[in-house]
């Protein structure tokens, strides 16, 4: 996700919107029901195990097999964006492509 952009602005825009895509991703693997079956207490859960991941790999500094650091940080971020859309009731609103499929 490294980015050569020209200002702080930018790439910030960068890393929300690579994020921003990495929940639609999973959002299309997944689906709602994941999240929905514990809501927020689940994401709770869901951050604390990567809170400790993050511990784990910064503090013990050891060689990630399955995960980087820079993986957990988005997946921390996924879980924050997940809990804003839960917070505004957009959580459960459909994939474009779900719609189009639905009204096509």
């Amino acid at each position: 996700m490294a980015t050569t952009t020209a200002s702080f602005e930018q790439a910030c825009r960068e890393v929300a919107s690579s994020i921003a895509e990495t929940v639609i991703s999973k959002q299309h693997d997944y689906g709602h029901e994941n999240i929905l079956a514990f809501r927020e207490q689940g994401l709770v859960v869901r951050l604390w195990d990567k809170i400790s991941r993050l511990k784990n790999l910064i503090w013990v500094k050891g060689t990630p097999k399955n995960e980087s650091i820079e993986d957990t940080f988005i997946d921390i971020a996924g879980y924050a964006i997940i809990g804003l859309m839960l917070a505004n009731k957009t959580f459960t609103n459909e994939l474009e492509e779900m719609k189009e499929t639905n009204n096509g």
